[in-house]
This record gives C-alpha cells, sequence and structure tokens, in this order.
C-alpha cells in the first residue's frame, strides 16, 4: 500500500461549488479533473481553478490529485506547466489517463522532472496510471514498470469497453445486468491490471460504478474489484463513498485472524509453518496478516 486509496472521488476542475463542496468529503483522494468533465474551451480556466484549489489547505481527504489530459491531445503539457508550476508543492498525485504505452509515461516523468527541478521541489510527484484501452491493456507490464514514480495503475471501464467493441447496457462504469454475460465480462482485464500492479509493487484501483442510485449494485462491484485484489475505487458521486470505504477496510473479523496469525507466528519463532485455528500458516499468509495490520493501523481501527 503506497498511500491510502480505497476511495478516489472524482470533481469536475472547472466546478467551483463542486470543488468547495469536496473539501469535506470523506474520500482518501480528491481528484480535480481537468480531462472528460472539462470542455475544451474551458481548459485554462480549469486550470487557474484547479491550481489556486491545490494549493488551499481545505481538503480534508489525505491525499489531494491531478488528473490532466491525455497525452492524445493539446492540452496535456500545459496541465503540467501551469498547474504544476503553480501549486506543485501541494500535489500529492498526478493521474494520467489513457496510457497506451511506457512512452508515453516517458514522457510526463521528463516534464515532472524538468519542473520539480526549477521549483526546487524535495520530492517527485507521483503517477497513477489509468488503463483505459485494448491497448493500454496489452502493454499493461511495461507500463507498470515505466516510471519509479509511478505507484498506481487504475481501470478505465468505460473507455476500455469502447476501446474493445463491447456493446452499450449502461451509462459509464460497473453497473452491468447480471443476466447479460455468462460470468464477469470485466473480470480478464481487471485480473490482469492487478497482476501487473501488485507484481511491481503498485496498488491497482478499480474504475466507477456508473449508476450512483444503486448501492446494492455498487456494494457487489466493490467486494469483486476486493477480491480480486484492488486497493480502492473511484466514486464519481459522494453518496458512494461511505459504502466504497467500508467495503475496503480490513473487517473486525480479518484484523482478529491477522492479529492471530501475526502473535502465533512471533510465539513460534523461526518456524516455516504453523498451525492457526486449524489452518496452516506460513510466510506468504504472515505477509497477508500483516499488510491487514497495517492498513488497519493507517486507518486508526488497529484496535476494534
Amino acid at each position: 500500500m503506497n498511500r491510502l486509496r480505497r476511495s478516489l472521488i472524482s470533481v469536475p476542475g472547472i466546478n467551483e461549488k463542486m470543488i468547495a463542496k469536496a473539501e469535506a468529503l470523506p474520500a482518501d483522494v480528491v481528484m480535480l479533473d481537468l480531462e472528460d468533465s472539462v470542455a475544451p474551451q474551458d481548459k485554462p480556466r480549469a486550470r487557474q481553478i484547479a491550481a489556486q484549489a491545490l494549493a488551499g489547505a481545505g481538503f480534508s481527504a489525505p491525499s489531494r490529485a491531478l488528473r490532466i489530459n491525455g497525452l492524445h491531445t493539446p492540452f496535456f503539457h500545459r496541465d503540467l506547466m501551469e498547474v504544476v508550476s503553480s501549486s506543485g508543492r501541494s500535489i500529492d498525485l498526478i493521474i494520467v489517463p489513457k496510457v497506451e504505452d511506457p512512452g508515453q509515461v516517458y514522457a510526463v516523468a521528463n516534464i515532472l522532472r524538468a519542473l520539480e527541478t526549477e521549483l526546487s521541489l524535495d520530492a517527485k510527484i507521483p503517477l497513477e496510471l489509468t488503463v483505459e484501452t485494448a491497448r493500454g491493456m496489452s502493454n499493461v507490464r511495461e507500463i507498470a514498470q515505466a516510471a519509479q514514480r509511478v505507484e498506481a495503475l487504475g481501470f478505465g471501464v468505460a473507455d476500455y469497453s469502447i476501446s474493445t467493441s463491447m456493446p452499450a447496457h449502461t451509462i459509464s462504469g460497473h453497473a452491468d445486468r447480471a443476466d447479460m454475460y455468462p460470468g464477469h465480462r470485466y473480470h480478464f482485464p481487471m485480473a490482469r491490471l492487478v497482476m501487473a500492479a501488485r507484481g511491481f509493487g503498485l496498488d491497482p484501483v478499480d474504475g466507477p460504478f456508473g449508476d450512483f442510485k444503486d448501492l446494492d449494485g455498487l456494494r457487489r462491484s466493490v467486494s469483486f474489484a476486493r477480491q480480486l485484489g484492488f486497493e480502492g475505487k473511484w466514486a464519481i458521486h459522494p453518496g458512494q463513498l461511505e459504502r466504497i470505504n467500508e467495503g475496503f477496510t480490513p473487517s473486525k473479523e480479518e484484523i482478529r485472524m491477522a492479529r492471530e496469525v501475526v502473535d502465533a507466528a512471533r510465539d513460534a519463532g523461526e518456524r516455516g509453518a504453523l498451525a492457526v485455528g486449524g489452518m496452516m500458516v506460513d510466510q506468504a499468509t504472515l505477509r497477508l496478516a500483516r499488510g491487514v495490520l497495517k492498513k488497519a493501523e493507517v486507518l486508526g481501527i488497529s484496535n476494534p
């Protein structure tokens, strides 16, 4: 876990009222968006608004992020140059959409390196790369290891569906009918992204659930993503945050079992495997248990 990212809320960078409301939202990451939610003619103004908001001290979220425009557009370099130059010290994370090959990651990393040197920033600004196309998913392993500043990979479900010519059954996100396909039609790309992310020490983050009124569907989507190994999920509406946070928070039973495993391993010393509660526990199980306790500690629930 590179940072707490159970939930990420997307906020249009042009909308000052929504940005003000986002300051108090219980998201782990608040993302000011310069991409899809901002019309081309509004991009310059959105950069100014986002830069001012990011430099402020109002957000209660642990991390504040900026989503730039994709490298296939004429906007991305201005997003970096203008916003990072004015508020780079306040940006915890930059999210790059529609990443399709490692060269795009190199381009962003090189621009950021120059800006960080110019601004005398003490640390690199981390990146989260969103994989949203068939080409990007084909190159996801190479994308995952393209730069040391990459922290996470995100799954862009709507654009991925378009790129693979999947029939559209919802406006966006994972809100498909259960009877339309014999299984989960995003299982393969989601699992592929998780493998690439975890294989190189990155956090995998799931895309949004489009129907924000369907909270039961959201709960199922969160559960599926967590079972595959995702660290968190995007939200498109504040009403989704509570269920997303809950779904990616270790339960009391998980924490109890993890503590039991860690305590038993400590008491057993250097033994390779041991029995806990009728189950065999090895070093892999121990690492998993320690991860649960670490996340619980970060969340302040280490003693539920």
